[in-house]
């Protein structure tokens, strides 16, 4: 039976991933790309328009309004869910690819994806090609969000976003090596999370958990359901902040808050590279054009009315 089979039913409650499905206390990668989207697209009408007004909420039929774009609003909140579904199929189209998750410290192999995905991204924009540019979007957003989940980067003491993985010319900063070890070995069945060395710690080596079925001695597991990395019956001795509840939890707000400003840089790195507003505004469905696209798995997506009110407020738990 295939890892990717065996998967699937924790993806769907979010074992390996900020989560799909809501929970309390926490926010899921909808949350995080839908916040993202509106306040980068926020940016970039302010930018575009001397007259734009910030709306009292930020959800998609305000901001369309704000950026004279009323008649668009539906298109607009079109774009967001294909986005949105495209980051979540990644958990299950790549549920047992390490790079597209950062885990096993794959940061060179996570940040390929990302770098390569703007240029796939920025050439389809302009061929006007904006469907296959949101759903190669959907796929680098999810892989860019999990890194601040899934590596050590909030327990150094990080409060904003690693540009370098976004610009092809910097540097990934101190990465562990193969031969060093980054979390003390668990001797109980359950724990608070794995523990960091202090080591690490004090040097700011950034390291990421391992998923599966093994992981070299030393190193840190990603912890879950699933994770048998961390040994039968100890799921919870991981570093993954995915939701409040996971192995390193307490860290889960801090995480996702700094997913969604690196989000933002993404977004404003596209439209600063396509150097065109309503290029822009065209990737995230805000014109005539209504994104297409079969969403052909179910997954609960946004209800603006009900759960997504306002992506200004910082700490969104909904």
């Amino acid at each position: 039976m295939s890892r990717a089979f065996l998967l699937l039913p924790a993806l769907l409650i979010g074992a390996h991933s900020f989560h799909i499905l809501k929970k309390d206390k926490s926010k899921n990668h909808q949350e995080i790309t839908y916040t993202a989207i509106l306040r980068a697209t926020k940016n970039i009408c302010m930018k575009a328009d001397a007259k734009f007004q910030e709306p009292k909420t930020l959800d998609p039929k305000a901001l369309a309004k704000a950026c004279r774009k009323e008649a668009f609003g539906s298109n607009f909140e079109l774009g967001i869910k294909m986005i949105t579904y495209h980051n979540v199929m990644t958990d299950l189209q790549h549920a047992s690819d390490e790079e597209f998750h950062f885990d096993s410290e794959r940061f060179k192999d996570g940040k390929q994806l990302i770098t390569s995905g703007l240029k796939n991204i920025e050439d389809s924009i302009m061929k006007n090609k904006f469907d296959d540019a949101r759903e190669r979007l959907g796929q680098i957003m999810h892989t860019l969000q999990d890194f601040y989940s899934h590596s050590n980067w909030i327990e150094l003491g990080y409060t904003k976003p690693c540009t370098a993985l976004i610009n092809p010319d910097d540097k990934l900063p101190n990465l562990a090596d193969k031969a060093t070890k980054t979390c003390e070995e668990s001797s109980g069945k359950t724990s608070n999370g794995a523990k960091l060395l202090k080591s690490i710690i004090e040097k700011k080596i950034l390291t990421s958990g391992y998923f599966g079925g093994s992981k070299p001695s030393g190193k840190c597991s990603h912890g879950g359901t699933l994770d048998f990395t961390t040994g039968f019956g100890k799921g919870a001795d991981g570093i993954n902040k995915d939701y409040d509840g996971s192995s390193h939890g307490k860290d889960h707000n801090k995480a996702s808050e700094v997913a969604i400003a690196a989000t933002v840089e993404l977004l404003d790195k596209i439209w600063k590279s396509v150097n065109q507003a309503d290029r822009f505004f065209s990737l995230v469905g805000l014109q005539k054009d209504t994104p297409s696209g079969e969403m052909k798995t179910y997954i609960p997506f946004i209800d603006f009315k009900s759960r997504y009110k306002d992506a200004n407020q910082v700490n969104i738990n909904i």
